[in-house]
């Protein structure tokens, strides 16, 4: 089983707890989730109110996902004003979990349309994002995991299938940086012109891994990438301390090598960690997509975060900061370091602000409750 698969864990044992705690309770699980989707709704309007110039929730199933999971971990929900539908919800939930029941994020192709983050709750799917493709869909989807039509990403090539539908891109096969096609063999080029190596998730790297970097060089095999989109790439790199071929024909060669030296040395089994892996292509990218961008942009000085920045400039190899006009190629090192510690910086303030809307939040239920609690004037 990889990370976040989208398949069912132990499907005896969490039907017969699904019979018994969940299903009698299937509409007041929906008004308890939906009770922490709008505490969900409240962090995350505030510190992620865009991505990718779309309004929230579109593009934030995962974000929502992640936010949502924390919230389930809370010992205090039972304190938050609800309906009392809510609350028999809460109670069937808690008393599933305490009983064994399985509560898991996955991962994978929803009805062969998008990439979707949802749970396997007992033998149920549990989608606390259904409306971040379209926004008049209901907030929450419970049913049967089986009818979901939802399954695990088997290969590149499924893979592609559904990002070229959901995301609008040209995917290309990694023959650039050959060093990190074994783990991201791909490169997307955004109809803007940006360019981003993927795919950095714990899901996909890990699924190569375990197929000993096949699936990778399943995808390294195809013909080399057009030059025009190799210079381009390769200029957006320029400056990184890596060996970069000098052509796709010979990308693609050392692509190969790549795949077959790593099987041999076994780092499919005690290689790089993944999050080390997906911390360097975060890194590379970062280079990237602001260097393979087309249209100019502006960066304000002011408490925005860049990280957000990011996304709104992402074709742009222009800039401007404090009204003065940039270059992002043409900054020094020391320039992009700072900008990327200003991005981290920000992703940390980001995390406060999300903790600071959670602390309200719980403090307004604990002041309901002993409110309740005191004698009558």
């Amino acid at each position: 089983m990889l990370p976040t698969e989208a398949r069912l864990i132990d499907e005896s044992r969490q039907a017969a707890l699904t019979e018994r705690y969940l299903l009698p309770a299937l509409a007041d699980l929906e008004a308890f989730f939906l009770v922490v989707r709008a505490l969900v709704d409240t962090e995350l309007e505030f510190t992620l109110p865009a991505k990718q110039g779309k309004a929230y929730p579109l593009g934030q199933c995962l974000e929502i996902s992640q936010a949502a999971h924390h919230q389930l971990q809370r010992a205090d929900l039972r304190a938050l004003a609800m309906s009392a539908s809510a609350r028999t919800g809460h109670a069937a939930f808690v008393a599933f979990r305490r009983a064994g029941g399985e509560l898991r994020q996955v991962w994978g192709d929803l009805r062969g349309e998008f990439f979707q983050n949802a749970f396997q709750l007992g033998t149920l799917y549990l989608d606390v994002s259904n409306d971040t493709v379209t926004r008049s869909k209901p907030k929450v989807e419970i049913l049967p995991f089986a009818e979901a039509r939802f399954i695990p990403i088997a290969d590149y090539r499924h893979f592609l299938r559904v990002a070229a539908r959901y995301w609008h891109l040209r995917i290309y096969p990694n023959h650039v940086l050959p060093e990190l096609a074994p783990y991201c063999p791909l490169l997307y080029v955004a109809p803007d012109g940006r360019m981003m190596l993927g795919d950095a998730t714990v899901y996909m790297i890990a699924l190569t891994r375990a197929e000993r970097f096949e699936p990778s060089e399943l995808i390294l095999r195809d013909a080399p990438m057009p030059p025009d989109v190799f210079r381009r790439a390769r200029a957006g790199l320029a400056g990184l301390a890596k060996m970069l071929p000098d052509n796709p024909e010979q990308g693609r060669d050392m692509a190969l090598r790549a795949c077959r030296e790593y099987r041999r040395k076994r780092w499919h089994v005690a290689g790089r960690e993944i999050g080390d892996v997906i911390g360097a292509v975060l890194a590379i990218n970062a280079k990237l997509v602001p260097a393979t961008a087309i249209r100019p942009t502006t960066i304000h000085s002011d408490h925005v975060s860049f990280a957000k920045k990011v996304h709104q400039m992402n074709t742009n190899d222009l800039i401007q900061i404090n009204g003065i006009e940039y270059k992002l190629s043409e900054l020094s090192e020391a320039a992009r370091r700072e900008l990327a510690m200003l991005q981290q910086t920000d992703a940390r303030l980001a995390e406060l602000q999300r903790d600071v809307a959670i602390c309200s939040t719980a403090r307004n239920a604990y002041a309901n409750a002993l409110a309740a609690l005191l004698p009558a004037a």
